[in-house]
């Protein structure tokens, strides 16, 4: 499996047990559980589109020349950007969606890439080097 499908597998599992956490909390705070299922879920399916976005992003720049590939990279952040704005709109206008878990969800990006070394450190050990191994 190449570096970059075991990088996104890591971050997706962290953006999962992200997800799971957030609705067993949210679930004893929230008044209406299927508006904040719902919000939460539409969140996270954000969050992992935008990951997949930044991916093919990142592969395809890499493939073009430095000046191309600056500008390429900028227009797609700014449509991923635009993308979050349109999933938070719609969880302003369409009330079956809890605004907070939907926000919570596409958070979940960030937490997964946060998370992502560890479990990747568990999963691929053979590709971590220790410290003691260095020396």
């Amino acid at each position: 499996m190449s570096q970059v499908k075991e990088t996104l597998k890591g971050v997706f599992i962290g953006i999962l047990i992200y997800t799971v956490l957030v609705e067993v909390i949210g679930i004893f705070f929230s008044g209406d559980i299927l508006s904040y299922t719902l919000g939460l879920l539409v969140g996270t399916a954000v969050a992992c589109a935008l990951m997949l976005h930044m991916t093919f992003t990142l592969n395809k720049a890499l493939d073009m020349p430095e000046n191309q590939a600056v500008k390429y990279t900028r227009r797609q952040s700014f449509i991923r950007l635009l993308i979050m704005l349109a999933a938070l709109l719609l969880g302003v206008v369409f009330n079956q969606l809890n605004f907070i878990a939907l926000v919570l969800g596409v958070l979940g990006i960030k937490i997964g890439a946060l998370a992502a070394p560890f479990f990747l450190k568990r999963m691929y050990p053979e590709h971590f080097v220790s410290k003691e191994e260095n020396m």
